[in-house]
């Protein structure tokens, strides 16, 4: 057993090396990131400007969000320990199992110093829940299912009891509050966020699970180069339906997403639902992670038949066939980590013994590489059974190549911007002969750009309203598609059998026309808005060139970039029409009028197609339009006092104090050199990122 598990340990150099891998190059590339986002931190800190201040801002709170999915009790949290090296830091027993977004924080910055800090629902969402039965009830109330929302309150109603007879006078006082440590145990987190049986009337160990909201951990680790946040989330067929909404609302934000399926049972219902969820992410940013091969009968002839499965649900899917799936088991992870094997059971060392054997007989020794995640890979592997440093290495190689470089080259360009731009307008301001020619009209210049401010404002609201509204227009379209297609075939199903037992609403065709359309309008309406700013930044220039005379490009105005729309969280989740059409058969079972189960149907397709409209409206398009609007306002008010200190510069009596302003307090000459030492040191950063970069793209 011992030397089997020392096997398992040494497969991540060992193996990668057999596979063709750049380990070394990886390891190189991610040992220069941290260095480079170190340096780019204090190279930055020395430019003496108020955009900086956003610059560093963004440095000192760059992570990169991995999230784990799965449904109730798939093995994530034992993985999501393996995956952060802590060996049983989460609780993760296959009863109670976790019910909340458990979010570890690597490497980034602990507010206030605390390592663990719990946060609650507010007393409205809780009684949201309770009142309505959250966002499923609410519509389902409003299409006149009185009963089952009845039974749904009943349900959440005897939750809550239990909760606040278990809390007593503390529930109240945990409303919209947060409890926060200096420091944590395994058993601490497992009163925050674990959920269970309660068995014989004992009290379940996730005493404020209920009413716990999100919990986030802050831990320190040598083997994440750059700040990483894990997400461990509730199943999301976890019965407490608001569990869900708050897991697919973290997805909005993250990099890099492992769907964890079991090996068991891959790709059941739910989890083709959770696939359809992460429909409108990039499927670079996917993994596939089959847990528990060591439950399987016969892992060497089954793994590729379910990896042949999964990729086939893919295709039927109209989803890339070439998304990594990774094969492993958490309990080996665990002994691949941290040489834990003690609880692992004589079946799973077998199972792990005969694998690596039958492996080591067929074997493929032509030397041809693969690629991680593919199936050439996971069959020609016979150590990292585990599956465990496979993973690791699809989600950094993902994080370097797709997030993290591209993220500090920007940073990198936009500091190398303020540098140049600092080091010219200095050897400018040295030059004591230099004013702005003097038929120009300063004060007119600003009341210019001001009310330039104004028209690009509402000219980029126009073009986001304008997009909206066709989008909307057209995600309406679709509702009414779906309804009347529905209809037709209901009105068929009842003709011919007189009951509506095989009636299926196609909700999945709805579903994907819906993300269609909302990806068109995340994708379209940026480029639209960078137009807009393109034209804007060029007139800027062009007043700067007017009032610097044209003798010298003193001022390079750039380009703001616009924000994109966040991911559609409300179009990710499980639909109530998932749900309630099955509500909706019940209901027609007991009536026998057909223009009642029209009329029925139709309430819940414009219930529903409300809720959904509404959401996208009121948030992600109002944030999308605010952010831009933002970013407008920061532009014309950099480039307004821009204008304000070129007026200053050409009065003797103010010389001195625009110098201060524009953070010159240092003689010029000195700062000059030490902006060419700064400007320098930025350009061969970026040099060096693109370099590092390059053979990163090739990688899966």
């Amino acid at each position: 057993m011992s030397s089997l598990s020392e096997g398992v340990t040494e497969s991540a150099t060992e193996e990668l090396k057999v596979e063709g891998y750049r380990k070394l190059h990886f390891d190189q590339n991610r040992e220069y990131l941290h260095s480079v986002l170190c340096r780019l931190r204090e190279t930055v800190a020395l430019l003496s400007h108020d955009r900086v201040v956003a610059l560093i801002n963004e440095l000192d709170n760059f992570s990169i969000d991995v999230s784990l999915i799965g449904q109730v009790k798939a093995g994530k949290t034992a993985l999501t320990n393996a995956l952060i090296g802590k060996p049983e830091m989460l609780p993760s027993d296959v009863n109670p199992w976790t019910s909340v977004v458990t979010s570890v924080h690597i490497n980034t910055p602990k507010p206030a110093g605390k390592t663990a800090v719990f946060n609650f629902f507010t007393t409205q969402e809780w009684l949201n829940m309770v009142e309505t039965g959250g966002t499923l009830g609410e519509i389902a109330s409003r299409s006149g299912f009185t009963d089952e929302v009845e039974e749904m309150q009943a349900q959440i109603r005897e939750m809550q009891q239990r909760t606040e007879l278990r809390l007593g006078h503390n529930f109240s006082m945990l409303m919209g509050g947060k409890h926060s440590f200096l420091g944590f145990s395994s058993e601490m987190l497992r009163k925050y966020v674990c959920l269970g049986d309660e068995g014989d009337g004992a009290v379940p160990d996730g005493r404020y699970a209920d009413v716990t909201k999100s919990a986030d951990i802050y831990i320190d680790s040598a083997t994440y180069r750059v700040p990483t946040i894990i997400h461990d989330t509730p199943g999301v067929n976890d019965p407490f339906l608001m569990r869900e909404a708050v897991t697919l609302e973290s997805l909005s934000g993250t990099d890099v997403c492992v769907l964890v399926l079991s090996a068991q049972q891959s790709f059941s219902t739910v989890d083709v639902g959770l696939l359809r969820t992460i429909r409108s992410m990039n499927k670079n940013r996917i993994i596939f992670f089959v847990n528990r091969v060591d439950q399987l009968s016969n892992p060497s002839e089954q793994i590729p038949e379910i990896d042949s499965y999964i990729r086939e649900v893919l295709r039927q899917e109209d989803l890339p066939t070439d998304i990594p799936i990774v094969f492993g088991s958490a309990a080996w992870a665990e002994m691949a980590a941290f040489g834990m094997h003690e609880n692992m059971s004589e079946t799973s060392m077998e199972c792990l013994s005969e694998l690596v054997s039958k492996r080591a007989a067929t074997r493929n020794g032509n030397g041809m590489v693969s690629q991680l995640g593919t199936t050439e890979h996971t069959l020609s592997k016979t150590r990292d059974l585990s599956g465990l440093f496979e993973l690791r290495k699809l989600i950094e190689t993902k994080s370097l190549s797709d997030i993290a470089i591209p993220h500090l080259a920007s940073t990198a360009r936009r500091a190398l911007d303020i540098a140049r731009t600092s080091q010219i307008f200095l050897e400018q301001v040295d030059d004591t002969n230099w004013v702005t020619p003097p038929d120009f009209d300063i004060d007119a210049a600003i009341a210019n750009l001001e009310a330039m401010q104004d028209a690009v404002q509402a000219e980029c609201a126009k073009a986001t309203k304008s997009a909206a509204e066709a989008m909307i227009e057209e995600m309406s379209n679709a509702y009414q598609a779906f309804s009347d297609r529905e209809q037709v075939a209901l009105e068929s199903e009842l003709a011919t059998n007189k009951n509506v037992e095989r009636w299926v609403p196609k909700i999945e065709n709805l579903r994907r026309s819906l993300i269609a359309t909302y990806t068109q309008f995340a994708n379209q309406t940026p480029g639209k808005i960078d137009q807009i700013l393109a034209r804007a930044a060029d007139e800027v220039q062009g007043i700067y060139n007017e009032a610097l005379n044209n003798a010298v490009k003193i001022i390079s105005v750039e380009t703001p970039e616009s924000h994109s729309p966040r991911k559609a969280a409300c179009l990710m989740r499980t639909m109530p029409l998932d749900i309630t059409s099955n509500w909706l058969k019940d209901w027609l079972s007991q009536r026998a009028r057909r223009p009642s189960y029209i009329r029925k149907l139709r309430q819940l397709v414009a219930a529903e197609k409300r809720q959904t409209l509404d959401e996208i409206e009121t948030a992600y398009v109002a944030d999308f339009a605010a952010e831009n609007s933002m970013q407008i306002n920061c532009f014309f008010e950099d480039h307004i006092n821009g204008l304000k200190n070129i007026a200053m510069l050409n009065d003797e009596e103010q010389r001195a104090e625009a110098l201060r302003t524009l953070g010159m307090e240092e003689e010029i000459r000195l700062r000059v050199s030490r902006l060419k030492g700064i400007t320098e040191e930025l350009a061969e950063t970026l040099k060096r990122l693109a370099v590092a970069n390059t053979p990163a793209k090739s990688k899966p």
